[in-house]
């Protein structure tokens, strides 16, 4: 017998066959935390756009971070400055 974390997304069809169940673990609080963070005033491609509203909208605890380029560390600003 094995025990792993994963998403219920990741095996909800396996849970729907029965093939696995979910178990709770005291003290062992699994919550995640995901993030899309973006440049606030940059270009976004077409792609880019849907992706992100089928991102807001399959992951509903999804959070989206835009930041000002003045915050990203130099090394950073280097890069895209040169076109990275």
């Amino acid at each position: 017998m094995g025990l792993s974390a994963l998403s219920h997304r990741l095996v909800r069809e396996e849970m729907a066959r029965g093939l696995l169940k979910p178990v709770k673990v005291a003290g062992w609080p699994l919550l995640r935390q995901i993030r899309i963070v973006r440049l606030k005033d940059a270009f976004v491609l077409k792609a880019a756009h849907h992706f992100l509203q089928l991102a807001r909208k399959r992951i509903p605890e999804i959070r989206f971070v835009e930041v000002i380029e003045a915050a990203l560390p130099d090394s950073q600003r280097a890069i895209r400055s040169n076109g990275g």
